[in-house]
């Protein structure tokens, strides 16, 4: 057998790195181990840029779910799967309407529970974002790193929090912005809190927003879900009060500074069921009444940012739909790659042994499809194992339909 130095002087550099940056991360992190000449490369900015590249042509399904919220600490866990492939494109959907994704379970944190309503758990730019209620933590699928954030600072009056992961692709920055806002009606200040990943083991700290037009922000309360789309983070408001003109606050991750766009009505309306989304590069928003049936839904999407122009769009499907999911609570985690298809989710997982169903929704056709995602949680030993039988709690789903392998070390 030859030794594994004359193996890599026997493959030309240049092929190896073809070769090697085709693999999967969790390949990777193994043949790190190969050699020095292998570690070096796969290590390097080169490379990692490259694997990059390649990986945003062959993006993954990823999803994350936990056992449970409030269980005791040595028994939470928090679940990513991945699938080898992205979501899948609406080709062929119009004689095939039903169709199956498979995922494998690819990391188990232990200790950690996302809950559904203080919490998120959201794929940006390679890595995932998750909120925890009390805490937040930055996590890395690809090469296990985990980076928990420091606890936001305290506040004499009930406040409420909220922190999101973001990127600039211009300046190539990870940030993480957190906004404390007061629970109590007559109060309408808020405060902007950011942290930078440096990347360089420097320890991170809370700052808040200063400079250019932050010194003028107007009162407003924030009130839906946050979403990063190209270097930009969006979400709904109210200005000055709570129910006084519906404003989206867009807060730009290289200059941090804050601006507002008018926005319908009805995208802030129902405050934490509000829906942003990206769609082909721009903002979207779901809009439906979560007390009625769910049988349609508005599509409203930001045409101009300028010139704060919008467009609607009416979505009706079959009520039948939903005779293969448990529960009517669904989430909208985004499109397909193509951008034509918006992806339905069940919010949770069944309690019943079962398996776990999306829907996508062609804007075009109006066409519906449902695809089986095999190994969410469809193995009975495994939900003996993690504690998800005999119990009434429901567990949330998040799903990230587009995500990309990143070999970063922030």
């Amino acid at each position: 057998m030859k030794k594994r130095k004359e193996m890599d002087h026997e493959i030309p550099l240049d092929l190896l790195m073809e070769i090697l940056v085709r693999l999967p991360a969790k390949s990777l992190r193994r043949f790190i181990l190969v050699s020095k000449i292998w570690s070096s490369m796969i290590q390097s900015q080169v490379f990692i840029d490259y694997f990059f590249s390649i990986s945003s042509t062959r993006p993954r399904f990823f999803v994350a779910f936990t056992n449970c919220c409030f269980e005791k600490y040595k028994e939470r866990r928090l679940f990513y799967y991945m699938s080898s492939s992205s979501s899948q494109s609406q080709e062929g959907h119009e004689s095939s309407p039903s169709s199956s994704l498979v995922t494998n379970l690819d990391t188990i944190m232990p200790y950690l529970a996302v809950c559904d309503f203080y919490g998120s758990c959201s794929s940006v730019h390679g890595f995932i974002g998750c909120s925890l209620g009390v805490g937040f933590l930055v996590c890395n699928p690809s090469t296990r790193q985990v980076i928990v954030l420091p606890t936001l600072p305290k506040r004499p009056a009930p406040d409420m929090r909220g922190t999101c992961l973001c990127y600039d692709p211009v300046s190539d920055q990870f940030k993480a912005l957190s906004l404390i806002a007061s629970r109590i009606p007559t109060q309408d200040h808020v405060e902007h809190l950011v942290l930078t990943l440096k990347g360089d083991n420097t320890k991170y700290s809370w700052r808040q927003i200063k400079g250019g037009n932050n010194n003028n922000i107007p009162p407003y309360s924030p009130v839906t879900m946050k979403i990063c789309i190209n270097g930009k983070v969006y979400y709904g408001a109210w200005t000055p009060k709570v129910r006084m003109n519906p404003v989206i606050v867009c807060f730009d991750v290289r200059s941090e500074e804050i601006t507002f766009i008018k926005a319908p009505i009805d995208v802030v309306f129902w405050y934490s069921e509000s829906v942003l989304m990206e769609y082909k590069g721009k903002l979207a928003s779901i809009v439906r009444n979560p007390f009625n049936r769910f049988d349609r839904f508005d599509f409203w999407v930001l045409e101009d940012v300028e010139k704060h122009e919008w467009s609607k769009q009416e979505c009706v499907f079959p009520l039948s739909l939903w005779d293969s999911v448990w529960g009517l609570k669904m989430s909208f985690p985004g499109t397909n790659k193509a951008g034509d298809e918006i992806i339905l989710a069940p919010r949770y997982l069944s309690r019943q042994l079962g398996p776990y169903y999306i829907f996508y929704y062609h804007l075009g056709t109006n066409n519906i499809r449902r695809v089986t995602v095999h190994g969410i949680a469809d193995d009975e030993e495994f939900r003996r194992s993690y504690g998800f039988e005999n119990t009434v709690r429901e567990f949330p789903v998040f799903i990230s339909p587009e995500h990309v392998e990143n070999l970063r070390i922030l």
